[in-house]
């Protein structure tokens, strides 16, 4: 006797979690960055709240991608790239305070505009430096093994992350507390 809808067992859903290796997620989070500051650049002189919104994607995706891999990423590297990923946190405290003292600011305020692009120069120098020698250091270091690894454990933090909002604290505000 056939079963009838009413009657069939409901399984529990099983999410799957898409391995991904850890520099092809984080190349794939710079070239969306690149394409959020490329909107906001399109934007018109008065188109202010346009502008604030943009910039608010482009600090989220920013202060998620920062902490994925300040967690997971660079203690990782950090073994045999000790000096590489130490500049690598400065270079992203310089750019959490900034975002931060835009995030303060009317997007008709006169540095507004300035600000965002002093943050856009700085984003695309740490881009440089990552996608340069240092992600071809780490994977020879690393193996794609560890890389898949890391990568998944980065996009299910970065998915979690995406959907909290936080804040773009620099890690001395951090310690302070």
């Amino acid at each position: 006797m056939p079963r009838t809808s009413a009657a069939r067992k409901v399984e529990p859903q099983i999410v799957a979690v898409i391995n991904v290796n850890a520099i092809e997620l984080l190349t794939s989070q710079h070239r969306e960055v690149d394409k959020l500051f490329d909107e906001f650049e399109q934007l018109g002189e008065r188109a202010f709240k346009a502008r604030m919104q943009t910039f608010e994607k482009i600090a989220h995706t920013l202060t998620c991608h920062s902490m994925i891999e300040e967690k997971i990423f660079y203690p990782a590297a950090r073994k045999f790239e000790k000096e590489t990923t130490l500049e690598a946190y400065e270079e992203h405290d310089v750019l959490k305070s900034l975002m931060k003292k835009i995030s303060l600011l009317e997007p008709g305020d006169e540095t507004f505009l300035a600000k965002v692009r002093v943050m856009k120069e700085i984003v695309q120098h740490h881009v440089k430096e990552e996608e340069g020698e240092f992600f071809l250091r780490v994977r020879k270091n690393l193996g794609d093994d560890i890389l898949i690894e890391l990568g998944t454990q980065m996009q299910v933090m970065f998915d979690k992350l995406d959907a909290t909002h936080p804040e773009p604290t620099p890690r001395y505000l951090k310690k302070a507390k």
